[in-house]
């Protein structure tokens, strides 16, 4: 099923509006989140964390959709700085464990209040009709992003 070309011309403009709007927001927040000493970056990297008490550094790399070698540079920073530590599996020789420190467990905390505050802050902007469409759409969206691209 093929869209009317005015549609797709208005959907390939608002997509791409969308999406330099979400490079702008990720730029202006490279810096820490709150008083977290977190980037966004590496708090989506730790952010599973929050749930489990260590995770492989793939498993983590996967969920903040980077590659390994991209997960493992930024742990070296968050070791230096004492937020997370690094174990060898048990079971597995190949495998590295991460775990958050007490200090890390706080700054994941700290990121994620931030986000949640950022996310109300947008939704807030939206009648409870747009927040029913844009959940919907989101996840349209996103299942689509994961499928085909």
């Amino acid at each position: 099923m093929t869209a009317p070309l005015a549609t797709a011309d208005e959907f390939s403009l608002a997509w791409e509006a969308f999406f330099r709007a979400t490079r702008r927001a990720r730029g202006r927040s490279a810096g820490p989140l709150g008083g977290s000493g977190l980037s966004l970056a590496q708090y989506q990297l730790l952010e599973p964390l929050r749930e489990a008490p260590e995770l492989p550094v793939s498993e983590l790399a996967a969920s903040a959709g980077v590659a390994p070698p991209t997960a493992t540079r930024m742990l070296d920073a968050l070791v230096r700085d004492a937020l997370v530590e690094r174990t060898p599996s048990e079971h597995d020789r190949r495998v590295v464990l991460v775990s958050l420190t007490p200090a890390g467990r706080e700054a994941v905390h700290a990121a994620a209040e931030r986000v949640a505050g950022a996310r109300a802050r947008v939704r807030d902007r939206l009648t409870p009709a747009e927040q029913e469409q844009a959940a919907a759409l989101l996840r349209r969206l996103s299942a689509i992003v994961e499928d085909r691209l």
